[in-house]
């Protein structure tokens, strides 16, 4: 069964989207048959009929980003859990930084060019589409 997209907090503002990375959104992504391409189109879609216009950004480098910063979010929280391995003296610099990354990717800001600075590594990635789909299989 699909899960719906009505539990994962989207914010619509002109030229911009922000997607909250939380456990909503990465229990929809973890579900078989769901996916971020799945959700770029209706938040591409929802955008449209928001702000009455098309959201100046392709369906893949929206997916991609969604990717990227949740699978980086889940690796900042599962490095944190594993501080017992780490020698005591990497233990704070570790989690400083794990939690400076997690401050990045708590919410997914995703702007049109004029607006987002990052815009272009999504959209440099996405020749590289197929490849990262395929690593990541349903949840692309």
């Amino acid at each position: 069964m699909i899960k719906p997209f009505e539990n994962i907090t989207i914010k619509y503002s002109p030229g911009m989207v922000q997607i909250t990375c939380d456990d909503e959104l990465k229990d929809y992504l973890d579900e078989k048959g769901n996916g971020a391409l799945e959700l770029s189109g209706y938040i591409l879609e929802e955008y449209e009929k928001c702000q009455g216009k098309p959201l100046n950004i392709t369906q893949d480098s929206l997916a991609i980003e969604i990717l990227a910063h949740t699978y980086i979010d889940s690796f900042s929280r599962a490095i944190s859990k594993a501080k017992t391995i780490l020698p005591d003296v990497l233990e704070p610099s570790v989690e400083k930084l794990m939690e400076n990354i997690r401050r990045h990717t708590g919410i997914i800001d995703c702007g049109e060019k004029q607006t987002d600075n990052n815009r272009w590594i999504w959209d440099m990635l996405t020749p590289y589409k197929g490849l990262i789909y395929g690593i990541l299989g349903d949840r692309a």
